[in-house]
């Protein structure tokens, strides 16, 4: 196909996501608010999700407008074992405080950490039964499964970025001078219905990356290694069960 061709077919494809979700957002305004008594905050888990990007996982995370998450980024961790430590810290200071977490994440990406710290800060958490959400290059990995099943190996964070903003409407992206957050138009993008399948595009991003991780769970292959790879789908389903 030519670059121009190309070119012309994801303004198209981005035009017409536009839409969808402006029909979308129509029908949600329209929509009779339910009838049964929303879940107070004291009813639903506190779950704790600690970051290690201060940007882009936190504002993705905070979208989750209804469910009793605790988001904690640390910008001392600049590896994810560090972020483990941190993350059993505030774990343990909670059970002290008598207000325990009933589940608790650790969301970090591979980069460019070796391999060995990579791998050991993955089992350091679970050895201590936290979650664990990595990916693998990057958690820009999880958007672009939104879009597309991406089975092409390693990719890197640009490389990533690059193709998951080739799939948003014009003057959609991330928010923020230089930053990567995620605002409350990008997010809804991404729940919203992909227009070949009829499906929900988290639900498909759910799926696709599910299936990725077992085939390289099935060969033996160790996380540092799972390129690319991302385990953002088991935290979100946990996240989506309360909205």
């Amino acid at each position: 196909m030519k670059m121009q061709d190309k070119q012309a077919k994801q303004r198209q494809l981005a035009e017409d996501t536009k839409a969808r979700l402006q029909a979308e957002k129509a029908r949600r305004q329209n929509r009779p608010l339910p009838t049964r008594a929303a879940a107070t905050l004291d009813e639903r888990p506190r779950i704790l999700i600690v970051c290690q990007g201060q940007e882009t996982e936190k504002s993705y995370f905070e979208q989750f407008e209804y469910v009793s998450a605790i988001i904690k980024t640390i910008p001392v961790a600049q590896d994810p074992v560090s972020l483990v430590e941190a993350a059993i810290e505030l774990r343990d200071q909670a059970k002290a405080a008598k207000t325990p977490y009933a589940q608790v994440w650790c969301v970090f990406d591979k980069d460019d950490s070796p391999a060995e710290q990579f791998n050991s800060a993955i089992s350091r958490a679970r050895s201590q039964k936290l979650r664990v959400a990595y990916s693998n290059q990057a958690f820009e990995f999880w958007l672009l499964l939104h879009f597309e099943d991406h089975q092409g190996g390693g990719l890197d964070r640009a490389m990533c970025t690059e193709k998951v903003l080739s799939y948003l409407p014009e003057g959609v992206g991330f928010e923020g001078n230089k930053k990567k957050r995620i605002g409350r138009t990008f997010f809804d993008i991404l729940q919203s219905t992909d227009p070949q399948s009829g499906r929900n595009r988290r639900k498909i991003a759910i799926g696709r990356a599910r299936a990725i991780v077992q085939r390289w769970q099935q060969v033996g292959t160790p996380p540092a290694d799972q390129e690319s790879a991302t385990l953002v789908f088991d935290l979100v389903m946990q996240l989506q069960r309360h909205l």
